[in-house]
């Protein structure tokens, strides 16, 4: 199908308009209870004593710098803008948002009660650091009183798929990505108009663009916050999900038709999944012919410098720096974002006795409407409540306060639609025009949506690392298919025995 390309001129012009529609729905925010006092009311209330809130929002946490620029093409004032809002309506809570350092300090100040009492970072409820907040979701919001719950506000599917192991919801989501769609290709397209290619739209294409581009001293760029540590999204979000359809059935325990870390554990168990089982072995396989069209010297080289000066004509970006992409003033050639194709039986074929993948059952409709339906959240829990810091600070409620003020939908819709790096987790938020735009592809839909954790692709970040870097030794000749696959299953083995004993201790503390 023909989508409009949306050059950087034009998205600017519409993000300064969604960023002005936004700011006025920010400012238009219906207060909390409680709080509809006059400003004269108000001028005579004695001061109250400000009970802080420590949050740190991940990508949407406001920048130093509040202005855009060629050194920062993405800026993050709506974080604060909201905060204000918020502390007017509430005097007594004060917003402090604080920056997360490396994985030693989170860890020194989880221990200590120091870290953000809300937090954007993966892998914290694996770690059991967070707060379950079954309670506060099932009971309505100050700010969005047209629902039931607060959960309602959210989509359904995303929900459901945060449940986590043990039965409890430990994430309001601040964001969401759209259905199938975490990874994404950026074109340089005065590349593709000079070698007569076109964006690829299944996955055989992108295996013959890459080869070309290859050929031609180009080749095929990782996303480069990776490059050197293994870029392994096509794996998990492209060739897996597609071949794992069928395996997902005896997978799916509860029904629910998504596949979590609870049921990639039994899976593992009776070999479904692993290094070394039929469709794993087939999918690395590809995942492998795949990066053998990378850039040379990918993991040596500045894969962003080499994107900025024209020098791949293809590049994998998660789908939140499209918007980081677009507003570049560095790069002057005309950009097109595309979706990343999943393989269908015509791709990898079931041949031989070896698996292969299946076709989708549907497709979006292509219309630029989020498939609601379909949202799921499958990075995991993303944004939590910290236990120790919040124990420490006494805030708990305060902390909901404000994690509903930055839920409700027009303010949600707000943070996110400053950058577009993602799209509004609340169901009743309005779009920005970037993602209006890619969401007229139309995209595969499979019975089971598969999250890293449901492939046994991050049973812990140690693991997660370990696997990324083997993949790159075997890429690049440091290492044969056979000990990259006996890596592959001591880093399998010992992932599993830390997830199976954090479980334990889990079980144990309750």
């Amino acid at each position: 199908m023909t989508v409009k390309r949306l050059s950087r001129r034009n998205f600017l012009k519409v993000t300064a308009g969604a960023m002005g529609a936004g700011l006025v729905a920010a400012c238009a925010a219906p207060p909390a209870p409680g709080q509809e006092m006059s400003a004269e009311s108000a001028g005579d209330a004695p001061a109250q004593a400000q009970v802080e809130v420590y949050a740190n929002l991940g990508s949407l946490h406001p920048t130093e710098w509040t202005t855009r620029s060629a050194e920062h093409p993405m800026v993050g004032n709506a974080a604060r803008i909201l905060a204000q809002r918020f502390e007017d309506l509430n005097s007594d809570i004060k917003i402090v948002f604080n920056e997360a350092g490396d994985d030693a300090w989170l860890t020194a100040a989880v221990s200590s009660g120091e870290a953000p009492d809300l937090m954007s970072r993966l892998d914290l409820v694996q770690r059991g650091w967070c707060v379950p907040i079954d309670q506060w979701l099932d009971q309505p919001s100050r700010y969005a009183p047209q629902y039931d719950a607060w959960r309602d506000s959210f989509y359904p599917s995303m929900m459901e798929s945060l449940t986590w192991s043990d039965g409890h919801d430990y994430t309001a989501p601040i964001r969401a990505i759209w259905p199938y769609l975490e990874v994404g290709l950026a074109c340089n397209m005065e590349i593709f108009d000079e070698m007569g290619l076109t964006p690829p739209a299944t996955w055989t294409e992108q295996m013959e663009v890459s080869q070309a581009l290859k050929e031609a001293g180009l080749g095929l760029s990782p996303w480069p916050r990776e490059g050197e540590t293994g870029n392994c999204w096509p794996l998990a979000l492209q060739i897996l999900p597609p071949m794992m359809q069928e395996i997902c059935k005896e997978m799916d325990r509860d029904g629910d038709f998504f596949v979590g870390i609870e049921e990639a554990l039994p899976a593992y168990r009776n070999e479904l999944i692993g290094p070394y089982t039929p469709v794993y072995q087939r999918a690395w396989e590809e995942m492998y012919a795949l990066a053998r069209t990378w850039v040379d010297g990918f993991n040596t080289t500045d894969l962003d410098l080499l994107w900025r000066e024209g020098s791949v004509g293809m590049q994998y970006r998660a789908t939140w720096e499209f918007a980081t992409l677009a507003n570049d003033p560095n790069v002057a050639f005309e950009r097109q974002f595309v979706p990343s194709p999943m393989p269908g039986s015509a791709d990898i074929p079931a041949e031989d006795g070896q698996p292969g993948a299946f076709d989708p059952n549907e497709w979006t409709a292509g219309d630029g409407n989020v498939p609601g339906d379909q949202v799921q959240a499958i990075r995991g829990p993303q944004d939590v409540m910290i236990k120790s810091a919040t124990e420490r600070r006494n805030n708990r409620d305060e902390v909901i306060n404000w994690w509903q003020f930055i839920t409700e939908p027009e303010n949600n819709a707000f943070l996110n639609n400053e950058n577009q790096q993602f799209i509004p987790s609340a169901k009743d938020a309005k779009l920005g025009p970037l993602w209006s735009t890619i969401g007229q592809y139309k995209l595969p839909l499979y019975t089971y949506t598969i999250a890293w954790w449901g492939m046994g692709l991050l049973w812990d970040w140690d693991y997660f690392t370990e696997w990324r870097r083997i993949f790159v030794a075997w890429v690049i000749g440091d290492m044969d298919k056979e000990t990259f696959f006996a890596r592959e299953q001591r880093s399998w083995d010992e992932g599993v025995a830390r997830y199976e004993a954090l479980l334990k201790d889990q079980e144990s503390d309750s």
